[in-house]
């Protein structure tokens, strides 16, 4: 009777079981609340569900791509020092360049995430191959994105690096440790366009550790992506010079950035000043949409370095 007691009372005081998952992505539940008290930023625009939904349905290929990409900017930077050695792996030369080459060390960055969905969405999809994930939005937003983070800690982990009252006048930072994906991220604030002189250094009163590093080079605009992504990060026509600024100081020859907007706020200058700056884009076919984003104003689109630079 008294074991009875104890199994009605531990029942009673278990945990509620956890919510559904807001999407799946590899088979990795991911959780999600929107917050619009946040702002403009809080919540999930379609756009941004759909390139979630182009993550969830293409995996295999964006895996795939990103392995492309880092293969060809790591045989590009070895060929300038003149040796393969210094880059610390095995190259065989006939399949690097076509993704034959599986190794972890891949960094991408988020732009304007609002909520930090999408750089979940990613992690769960890559995160074995990722080493630097970057997540930025404006200082208002940076909380919600901590949030998500949180709520994902399956995927990824965080820790306090710096807290507000450690006497050391800084704003509260963030740094998310490592995951069993061996991912390391950041969460700060990168207003597009905006950079510190290289010869500007931040010091505090901490060991600094990779992520300062990583968040030094944001800052001054130093660090090279590989894969840089946005939803609805071009709705207004002032945002696209800052926004294009940002993409070349993160760009390296190879890197590929997948920006997602809608047409009808979209306008076509933005396009324009893109090739001027000296980038080409390509819309993503519809069959590799979801099917709810088939035929419509939303769209996806896939943005390089052109050969040559700027026109």
């Amino acid at each position: 009777q008294q074991q009875q007691q104890q199994q009605q009372q531990h029942a009673t005081t278990t945990s509620p079981p956890p919510p559904p998952p807001f999407l799946k992505c590899n088979n990795i539940p991911i959780y999600f609340d929107e917050n619009w008290d946040t702002g403009i930023g809080g919540g999930l625009w379609s756009t941004g569900l759909a390139i979630a939904k182009y993550f969830q349905h293409n995996s295999s290929s964006i895996r795939h791509s990103l392995i492309n990409i880092h293969n060809k900017h790591r045989l590009l930077m070895a060929a300038t020092k003149n040796t393969y050695t210094d880059i610390g792996i095995n190259i065989d030369i006939d399949t690097a360049g076509r993704g034959g080459l599986v190794e972890v060390g891949m960094t991408a960055l988020e732009l304007g995430s609002g909520n930090g969905f999408l750089s979940i969405c990613l992690a769960a999809i890559a995160g074995d191959i990722l080493s630097e994930l970057v997540i930025t939005d404006m200082e208002d937003h940076l909380a919600l994105i901590e949030t998500t983070v949180r709520a994902n800690a399956h995927i990824v982990t965080m820790e306090r690096r710096r807290d507000e009252n450690d006497g050391d006048g800084d704003a509260d930072t963030t740094q998310l440790g490592e995951s069993t994906s061996n991912l390391q991220c950041c969460i700060m604030e990168h207003r597009w366009g905006e950079f510190q002189s290289s010869n500007t250094t931040t010091t505090t009163n901490h060991k600094n550790t990779n992520a300062d590093g990583i968040r030094q080079q944001v800052q001054n605009g130093t660090k090279k992506f590989d894969f840089i992504f946005g939803s609805d990060v071009a709705y207004r026509d002032h945002l696209h010079a800052p926004l294009i600024a940002s993409l070349d100081k993160f760009s390296h020859a190879h890197t590929v950035s997948l920006i997602g907007v809608t047409m009808h706020d979209t306008k076509p200058i933005f396009f324009s000043a893109l090739v001027e700056a000296g980038f080409t884009y390509d819309r993503i076919a519809d069959h590799l949409m979801s099917e709810e984003f088939r035929g419509t104003t939303f769209g996806l689109f896939v943005i390089r370095r052109r050969r040559g630079g700027r026109s």
